[in-house]
């Protein structure tokens, strides 16, 4: 989907998860401890873990299967994007 002006800052990409039982329970709980719907709650915990560089980085070290694509987190007006590194060869 595209984001882009006029669309009055809604969520335009869903995405669907695949959760254990356990951790869709916990999910559950966390979710109404917060007060907020569990989408809203999954949605909050993906954001802050990618404009984390120190968790960013230990993804990539545990999972990162292509060195050209190691990305780094770049803030830019306010907002973290994440951008593939330059990789000298």
């Amino acid at each position: 989907m595209i984001e882009g002006k006029g669309l009055g800052g809604k969520r335009v990409c869903p995405t669907k998860l695949s959760l254990t039982n356990r951790m869709d329970s916990n999910l559950k709980r966390l979710a109404t401890s917060c007060g907020m719907p569990k989408a809203t709650l999954a949605a909050l915990i993906i954001e802050r873990c990618m404009s984390d560089p120190l968790y960013v980085s230990q993804l990539q070290k545990e999972f990162n299967v292509n060195p050209s694509y190691l990305v780094m987190p770049v803030t830019r007006n306010g907002e973290v994007e994440l951008v593939v590194r330059r990789t000298v060869q």
